[in-house]
């Protein structure tokens, strides 16, 4: 009598939770007779039970759609559990559903003897995620309607969105970017000016506004970062080419400086001489002693205005790059044999030992002629600038460093200088540092301004008495 009892009751729970389910629900055959429907299904069908249980659910169903439920219900009566997502208009009704399908297989004792098919109408789900496709759509094109190159980066520095100019400028794919952090992407900007004035965005809740060097990819951009609850927006261009303009002027204002100089004591003081001279020669017996002299005077003052007057045209020819090829690949260590080669009867009377620790495959982006010229000059200043207390000793190292160009320390044991007394004057036209020895103060004015013109850098030390470094970074 109990277990009748519980069946009854097991039974009413489950007709009660059948009827009074709101998702629309189906018991199907094999063939997929309707079995059984509750009445949510009823209503969106407009019709009563009689007309519904004994037919097959394809009569209710749009043509396209017949063969998809059908295969959907032979999976399911093979024992699957099967979830899909499908929009439906039933035959003779107005309106279209989107409905969350489920079919689960009833067993009986080991056999399947019907599905369960269960329809949750996801209707205005639906509607409110293609409103936000369609609005992130929008976004979207704005976002790459924009003429800089724009991401975001959520609150754990994740990128969120990025725009096609930032696949562009950055040499990289968004799948590359998306869902990572900032510093998985870029490791080496962790402790870089980009992170450190995000950060301070991200602190402050303040925009911020600023131009920095990218090395990765050698550029100069110029970045805007808005912060927000959800992280920032990040605005950037590539400004590479306004960047070296203005430090092009500013070298030609160095140059004009250089020239101010040049003109008013390099060439004045010969000028002059040049001038007086000839009043002078006018004026006396071209048979005396006096005359002989004045006519040797003239020549040396005439001898150096044209060496001023040459001085400036090579440095001219530089500044304008004249008669100089594309940069080619040009083998290190054959320069710098040749420059020591060029230089080896000064090398041996100083008794100089030369370490050479160049790799023979290593090559730098250049022009030949300015490579010569700048280890031609190091190394006559080397000899030039020697310590009388001991033998000289040059050595010149390079090492190539992938995405970072060449890397040359040339290094001397000679007399050296003070850097701190020359400051900003040591690679200035004319400026000399050292009395005792004859010079112009060219050499280390063309090194440096060779290096420059084919893309590097140089920096230099120094300390009295123990000798010289220059640093070449290179292409």
């Amino acid at each position: 009598m109990s277990d009748i009892f519980q069946l009854k009751e097991s039974e009413q729970r489950f007709r009660a939770l059948f009827e009074n389910n709101p998702d629309l629900v189906l018991f199907q055959d094999r063939e997929s007779v309707i079995i059984d429907a509750n009445p949510a299904y009823l209503d969106v069908l407009e019709k009563s039970r009689e007309e519904v249980v004994g037919r097959s659910f394809s009569e209710f169903l749009p043509p396209h759609l017949r063969g998809l439920f059908a295969q959907k219900l032979r999976e399911a009566f093979e024992g699957h559990k099967v979830n899909f997502d499908v929009e439906v208009q039933f035959e003779g009704t107005n309106r279209a559903f989107v409905f969350a399908v489920t079919k689960v297989p009833l067993v009986v004792e080991g056999v399947i003897t019907g599905v369960h098919a269960v329809m949750r109408d996801m209707t205005e789900t639906h509607a409110s995620h293609q409103v936000i496709r369609e609005q992130a759509h929008k976004l979207s094109t704005i976002f790459e309607s924009i003429t800089d190159a724009f991401f975001l980066l959520d609150s754990q520095w994740r990128y969120t969105f990025v725009n096609s100019d930032v696949e562009r400028l950055l040499g990289m794919k968004r799948e590359d970017l998306l869902g990572r952090t900032m510093q998985e992407v870029f490791p080496e900007e962790q402790h870089g000016v980009f992170q450190e004035r995000f950060q301070h965005a991200f602190q402050t809740k303040q925009a911020v506004h600023f131009q920095a060097y990218f090395e990765r990819m050698k550029l100069w951009l110029e970045v805007k970062a808005f912060p927000s609850l959800e992280g920032l927006s990040v605005y950037f261009s590539d400004v590479t080419d306004k960047v070296r303009s203005q430090e092009e002027l500013y070298r030609q204002n160095q140059d004009l400086q250089q020239f101010t100089y040049i003109v008013s004591h390099n060439l004045r003081a010969p000028l002059a001489n040049a001038l007086g001279l000839v009043d002078l020669l006018g004026s006396i017996d071209k048979h005396s002693p006096d005359y002989d002299e004045a006519l040797h005077n003239l020549k040396a003052s005439t001898l150096q205005l044209d060496t001023v007057l040459r001085d400036m045209n090579t440095i001219l020819s530089i500044r304008d790059k004249q008669d100089v090829n594309e940069p080619e690949r040009v083998p290190l260590v054959d320069v710098v044999q040749q420059a020591r080669l060029n230089l080896e009867e000064a090398l041996a009377q100083c008794h100089a030992e030369v370490i050479l620790n160049i790799p023979p495959d290593l090559h730098v982006l250049g022009n030949r002629a300015y490579l010569y010229s700048i280890f031609f000059n190091l190394f006559s200043n080397s000899v030039k600038y020697r310590s009388e207390k001991r033998p000289l000793q040059i050595t010149v190292t390079a090492t190539g460093r992938p995405s970072q160009g060449v890397r040359v320390l040339f290094a001397d044991n000679g007399s050296g200088f003070d850097t701190d007394k020359a400051g900003p004057d040591i690679f200035r036209l004319y400026k000399r540092f050292h009395t005792a020895q004859a010079g112009r103060g060219m050499g280390l004015y063309l090194v440096k301004t060779h290096v420059e013109t084919m893309g590097g850098k140089i920096d230099v030390s120094s300390t009295v008495d123990q000798g010289t470094q220059f640093i070449l970074n290179l292409r």
